[in-house]
């Protein structure tokens, strides 16, 4: 088995990662560099049939993260924390005139530097830091190159500082270029070894996942009475040619379960993919549109292929309950994504959360319908919806909306917070909120 890894690095840390690679014969890895780290979600637009990412630190991480969920691949990045920091002061001290006696900092977070200073019994008052821990953490202090480069400038030209130390390699680069005396952080050899080890083993469970069985069920939908005989043996037959066409370029088979329902055998990877590009509804529209009739899919993923199809099975359900053509995926965690369009919703059929359990427990709602409504609130951002907000995102009838938001008042779950009327005859709506996050 190759684990293949993409190295997101700048050209002057990337040496040390290939140190640390080089020996492992089972991965197969591909470098990208850049200038600034900025660049490095441009990069991941060159990064093709990869298992896994591994950037050299937490800043490329964080201008490529949106990227990176996008692709839906695992990633990590060395982290500059405590050891670095250790190794860094230690280093000046080492071999730099005047150790370190007014030095200048940026780092991720400003408590690395208590923490190492009180664990060596020294004081850090003569160091002038300077952090950006938004790029570890939500809500975090902000980064901006160009104020680090400036910080460091300011202490310099006011001889506060006589020496800088910097967490960034291109504001290293230009502070070369200013002649002011500075290194960048050194990672500890732990650190990457650490980061090339979780690569590794993200890498073999992302292979191991889509060696994964999936079965596909697709069928055809019954709404309106019996269709005539001719149509629906002819709406069988493009549904098969559709199949056919939609698993000829991977590993999967198709085989007839019925007079109008075909199940598919394949591997979680070959789906994923169809679903990634837009292949499985790409079906679902042309069987609608050639043979007029309505196409329900269901994809289920299981370390069994009795498990991949009891899935696929309550996906086929969900499919079949929108009353139109659609398709949906349950994973092998109960997790439920669908329809498989651009604005596919996720809840859980199943958690382990005690707080969505003990809801569920207390009310007599289902642990998927709680799932559901948080997951609502939360695609929102708003706290506050009306019983129709709510039957629409469910696909359920306002009646149904509403039974079940008077069993979460009931119990405290959600509370009435005022009401709308959005137009100028009729009721007006009572306006809901969430109590829970």
């Amino acid at each position: 088995m190759t684990i293949t890894i993409a190295v997101i690095s700048s050209e002057e840390f990337l040496p040390r990662i290939l140190k640390h690679t080089q020996s492992i014969d089972y991965i197969q890895l591909t470098s990208y560099t850049y200038q600034n780290p900025k660049e490095s979600a441009a990069l991941l637009d060159q990064i093709h049939d990869c298992d896994v990412l591994l950037f050299a630190g937490p800043l490329p991480y964080f201008f490529a993260k949106e990227k990176v969920e996008q692709k839906k691949l695992p990633a990590v990045y060395i982290p500059l924390d405590e050891y670095t920091i250790s190794l860094s002061l230690f280093h000046t001290l080492l071999n730099v005139p005047g150790g370190l006696d007014r030095i200048s900092i940026d780092l991720p977070k400003a408590e690395y530097i208590e923490k190492v200073a009180e664990e060596l019994g020294i004081t850090s008052t003569p160091w002038y830091v300077k952090d950006y821990s938004e790029i570890i953490e939500e809500g975090g202090t902000r980064f901006d190159v160009e104020e680090i480069i400036q910080f460091h400038k300011e202490r310099w030209e006011q001889k506060k500082s006589h020496f800088a130390l910097t967490g960034v390699d291109y504001v290293y680069s230009r502070l070369r270029e200013m002649n002011i005396p500075s290194a960048s952080l050194v990672s500890p050899d732990k650190n990457i070894r650490d980061a090339v080890n979780q690569a590794i083993a993200y890498g073999r469970l992302k292979i191991s996942k889509n060696s994964q069985i999936a079965v596909g069920i697709a069928a055809i939908q019954q709404n309106d009475g019996p269709p005539v005989e001719t149509q629906w043996q002819d709406a069988t037959i493009i549904l098969l040619q559709e199949l056919l066409e939609l698993v000829k370029e991977t590993d999967a088979s198709i085989q007839k379960l019925g007079l109008d329902q075909f199940i598919i055998y394949g591997t979680r990877g070959s789906i994923e993919q169809m679903i990634e590009y837009g292949k499985i509804m790409q079906v679902v529209g042309n069987v609608d549109l050639l043979a007029k009739v309505t196409v329900a899919i269901g994809f289920g993923f299981g370390l069994t292929a009795k498990e991949a199809e009891a899935n696929a099975r309550i996906a086929i359900y969900h499919a079949q309950k929108t009353k139109e053509s659609s398709a949906y995926l349950v994973t092998d965690e109960k997790e439920v994504i669908g329809p498989l369009n651009t604005e596919a919703k996720t809840f859980q059929l199943k958690s382990e959360n005690k707080e969505v359990l003990e809801i569920a427990e207390k009310t007599g709602a289902s642990v998927a319908t709680i799932t559901k409504i948080m997951q609502y609130v939360k695609l929102r951002r708003d706290n506050r919806f009306t019983a129709s907000d709510l039957a629409e995102y469910l696909q359920i009838s306002r009646r149904s909306s509403e039974r079940t938001l008077k069993k979460l008042i009931e119990h405290q779950v959600v509370e009435v917070v005022g009401e709308e009327q959005p137009y100028q005859q009729g009721r007006p709506r009572a306006v809901y909120r969430l109590n829970y996050s």
